[in-house]
C-alpha cells in the first residue's frame, strides 16, 4: 500500500514537470518566431550601414578614428565582452561559451583584461574569477534590454578617457536551430564589411565635413554590429531553450508511461492477493 502510495505521488511529481517544460517550450518557441521575425530587417540595415560607411571612407582617406582604429601601445588596454543568458534550462548553451573562454583565454592573461558581463549566468561566471577589472555587468538580458544595453556598451568604448587597444566579443551563434555555436569576434580594430564587388570613385556633394558624417556613420556602424552579436545571441538562446525542453517534455513522458504502467501492474496484483485471499476463506 506504502509503495502505491509513493508511486501515485511521483507520477504527480512528473505531470508537474512535462507540464513546466512543455509551457517552457511553447514560450521559446514563440520568443524564437518573433525575434526570427526580425532578423532579415536588422542584417538589411547592418549591410546597408557597414556597406555606406565602407564607400565613404574610401572616398575620404584623411579620415581616422582613433576608437574604431587603436594604435597599437606596448601596454595594451584590452576589452572583453562575454554574452550568455540571462536564464537557464538551455542545454550546455552557457558551458559551452565558458569553455570557449577559458581555452582563448589564459588564467594569466584574465587579470589583465577589462570585461563586461551581459546575462545573469555570464555575470555569476565572471564574479567567480579572480578579475578585478569588471567594467559593467548586464545581468537582465532580454530583447527589451537590449536596445539600453546596446547604447551602453557604445558609451562605454566611445567615451573610454584611453581607448581600448582590443575589443573582443564571446556569445553565441545559431549554426542551425538545432546546433548553437560559441563564438568569438573581433570588434576592435574595427572591419566593416568589404563590399562584393570594387565600386567606382564616388563623386559626393558634402552637406556638411567628410570627417563628420563619418564620425556619425563610424557610431551608427559599431552600434548596429553589436546590436546584431547580441541578436544573434538571443536567437541561439531561445533555440537552445526549446531543445532542451522538448527533449525534457519527451523524457517526462517517458518516464510517466513507464511509471504509470508499473503502478497499474503492482495496483492489479493487490487486488488479485486480496480476491485470493477473499475467496480461499470461504
Amino acid at each position: 500500500m506504502a509503495q502505491l502510495i509513493q508511486m501515485r505521488q511521483r507520477i504527480k511529481a512528473v505531470e508537474t514537470i512535462k507540464k513546466i517544460t512543455h509551457a517552457m517550450r511553447l514560450i521559446s518557441m514563440s520568443t524564437h518566431t518573433r525575434l526570427r521575425g526580425k532578423q532579415e530587417p536588422l542584417k538589411e540595415y547592418q549591410n546597408a550601414i557597414s556597406t555606406l560607411f565602407q564607400k565613404v571612407k574610401t572616398a575620404t582617406p584623411a579620415w581616422n578614428s582613433s576608437v574604431l582604429y587603436p594604435e597599437q601601445k606596448i601596454s595594451d588596454k584590452n576589452l572583453l565582452i562575454l554574452v550568455g543568458s540571462q536564464k537557464g534550462l538551455c542545454g550546455n548553451f552557457n558551458s559551452a561559451l565558458f569553455r570557449l573562454f577559458e581555452r582563448t583565454i589564459t588564467p594569466e592573461q584574465l587579470p589583465e583584461m577589462h570585461i563586461i558581463a551581459i546575462g545573469k549566468k555570464v555575470v555569476n561566471f565572471i564574479k567567480k574569477g579572480s578579475t578585478e577589472k569588471i567594467v559593467a555587468l548586464y545581468p537582465e538580458f532580454t530583447s527589451a534590454t537590449m536596445p539600453t544595453i546596446v547604447h551602453s556598451l557604445v558609451d562605454l568604448i566611445m567615451s573610454s578617457t584611453e581607448p581600448f587597444t582590443s575589443v573582443t566579443f564571446f556569445s553565441n551563434k545559431l549554426k542551425t536551430f538545432f546546433t548553437q555555436k560559441p563564438h568569438e569576434s573581433i570588434l576592435i580594430p574595427f572591419e566593416a564589411k568589404k563590399q562584393e564587388k570594387k565600386a567606382n570613385k564616388l563623386d559626393l556633394m558634402w552637406e556638411h565635413t567628410p570627417h563628420e558624417v563619418l564620425d556619425i556613420l563610424a557610431l551608427q556602424a559599431l552600434e548596429v554590429t553589436i546590436q546584431h552579436l547580441l541578436f544573434e545571441s538571443l536567437l541561439a538562446e531561445q533555440a537552445a531553450r526549446f531543445i532542451s525542453m522538448d527533449s525534457s517534455t519527451r523524457n517526462a513522458e517517458k518516464i510517466l508511461e513507464e511509471t504509470i504502467l508499473w503502478y497499474n501492474k503492482l495496483r492489479q496484483a493487490k487486488i488479485t492477493r486480496e480476491l485470493t485471499e477473499l475467496t480461499g476463506s470461504f
